[in-house]
């Protein structure tokens, strides 16, 4: 897929998930160079500022693993989903929004990407994931989902196999993140003797 079908797809997504859940639509607004943060995109007073042209393709080899419904997604499908949840929420930056501090304080649960430098940023990625494919959320943050899924009506039916069958390289990335995540910690002690 194209940046562009990309972009329209999500917006496609962000609107059917809206629509389901009575929540107003962002405004999305196309901007013709780059914005003044350090990003493609980003969210204010019910409107998505987004670049496509900066924002990631779809990841097929090297360090890029960018796809929608992956753990990781730059491409401006995750980048819509992911400042949808800033709108959800009503924050932006580090202010602070209505659900992101509480929850996870309460559930305790690590951030799925390295973005997360606070609060926010944490929910906005899983908020992102949680749209695109709900059934790997559950998986890898099952605390964070189990609060989203009983606040929200989720959009995705399918399984995380089946969002990501075409792409058998996150497909096993995300069964080894599902691993991960449900390895009991092991203690590490030292031999008495």
């Amino acid at each position: 897929m194209t940046k562009t079908e990309l972009f329209n797809a999500g917006k496609a997504r962000m609107t059917e998930w809206c629509v389901a859940n009575a929540v107003p639509v962002p405004t999305v607004l196309e901007t013709e160079e780059p914005t003044d943060y350090d990003t493609c995109a980003f969210y204010r007073s019910n409107t998505i500022y987004i670049w496509v042209p900066a924002c990631a393709a779809i990841g097929h080899a090297g360090m890029a693993w960018s796809y929608p419904g992956y753990v990781v997604d730059r491409t401006p499908y995750g980048v819509l989903l992911h400042e949808l949840g800033h709108h959800v929420e009503k924050a932006h930056g580090a202010r602070g929004g209505i659900v992101a501090a509480s929850w996870l304080h309460q559930t305790g649960e690590k951030p799925i990407t390295s973005y997360a430098p606070n609060p926010n940023e944490w929910f906005a990625e899983i908020f992102r994931l949680w749209v695109a494919n709900p059934d790997l959320l559950r998986k890898i943050r099952p605390k964070v989902a189990a609060l989203l899924d009983a606040r929200w009506k989720t959009v995705e039916p399918r399984s995380f196999e089946e969002v990501l069958a075409k792409v058998p390289r996150q497909l096993q990335a995300a069964r080894n993140k599902i691993l991960a995540a449900t390895r009991p910690a092991v203690l590490k002690t030292r031999p008495l003797f």
